[in-house]
């Protein structure tokens, strides 16, 4: 049990560190997604459409990797909060139970 709990305080300290870099390039594509098509409104036709559509496929790409970061830290905070927690009195009785000699 403490493995998987181990485990599972890893990963979700994974993604947890993650999240600050999937937030930095959600920024740079909206930012380039939105100056392009301000451009594109204003008449400066700086990119192709092919572009275009590529740098709003990319902001949504980027949303989606926060939002899945986060359903799988939810997700493993559940996990976790269902693992019995290894305190002082699991320990105290798991020492008398055990017979000694071992």
């Amino acid at each position: 049990m403490t493995d998987e709990r181990s485990e599972l305080e890893r990963r979700r300290s994974e993604l947890t560190a993650s999240l600050q870099g999937l937030g930095e390039n959600r920024a740079d594509t909206y930012r380039r997604n939105s100056d392009a098509l301000a451009l594109d409104r204003a008449g400066v036709k700086q990119q192709t459409p092919d572009v275009m559509a590529h740098l709003g496929d990319a902001e949504g790409a980027a949303d989606e990797a926060i939002r899945a970061a986060q359903r799988e830290i939810r997700e493993l905070d559940t996990k976790i909060d269902g693992l019995p927690r290894r305190g002082l009195t699991t320990k105290v009785f798991g020492k008398l139970r055990r017979p000694r000699g071992r």
